[in-house]
């Protein structure tokens, strides 16, 4: 159990830079820009193919606009590392000092923002709303003391998990379809200078969740395809670009 909040802990403060070569990229766009592996800081990289390419547009964007090396802070989020920052939201938010004072449901802070968050996510579990008015009814009944360090003991902790894999996941991360960019590791105004020029150029069908105001501050962005002018960046050098001989 320990091992688990220590791993909410490096969630939190975003760990150390590694650097990842998409399968077969460096041999597919050799040339096309100079540092094709990705950066990324304590993170499941197993995505599904169109993440793959969103996370190489925005690394190749960034050398072509002169900006910093984008950082992913999370990628694929089973649902044991799910729980983690669930609970710590709910539990920063006021989910055990107004349980203490015996507050449940919309009358909890935490529990409430849990709720709201996941039930106005349009990238997630279409249920999620549901499943987090469950998770925060768990959470509620088992929580440890105020006193305790831990929110929830190891048993609901596991408890949670299971749910979640049970319904098929809550968040776009359990399928590999999501990537945060973390604010603590990453420029923010770069971060959203790329993800605008992407909006604005129609490189990816994506969703882009402002998550900032967190503890844990970062751009979620869920990818739902690279469209045919995503693909064609992609294939065309940054040295093309540069020279206004971009993709037709």
């Amino acid at each position: 159990m320990k091992l688990l909040f220590e791993n909410w802990k490096r969630y939190l403060a975003e760990g150390d830079v590694e650097k990842y070569t998409v399968p077969g990229s460096e041999e597919k766009f050799a040339g096309k820009w100079n540092d094709i592996p990705i950066a990324y800081k304590d993170s499941d990289l197993n995505f599904e193919g169109p993440v793959e390419d969103f996370v190489l547009i925005l690394d190749k964007l960034a050398e072509l606009l002169n900006l910093s090396e984008p950082i992913i802070t999370s990628g694929l989020r089973l649902p044991k590392r799910q729980v983690g920052p669930m609970v710590y939201l709910w539990d920063k938010n006021g989910g055990r000092e107004d349980l203490a004072k015996g507050l449940k449901g919309e009358s909890n802070r935490g529990s409430k923002y849990i709720i709201n968050l996941y039930a106005n996510c349009a990238s997630c579990n279409k249920t999620a709303g549901d499943i987090a008015t469950a998770l925060v009814g768990m959470w509620e009944e088992g929580a440890n003391p105020l006193e305790n360090p831990h929110a929830i003991p190891s048993d609901v902790f596991d408890a949670s998990a299971e749910y979640i894999g049970n319904q098929g996941g809550i968040s776009a991360h359990q399928h590999g379809k999501a990537v945060d960019y973390g604010i603590v590791s990453n420029n923010d105004e770069e971060i959203s200078q790329m993800l605008e020029y992407i909006k604005g150029n129609n490189l990816v069908d994506m969703e882009v969740i402002d998550e900032r105001g967190i503890a844990s501050p970062h751009w979620h962005i869920s990818v739902y395809g690279v469209n045919s002018l995503g693909k064609k960046f992609l294939e065309t050098s940054n040295e093309d670009l540069r020279a206004g001989r971009g993709p037709e």
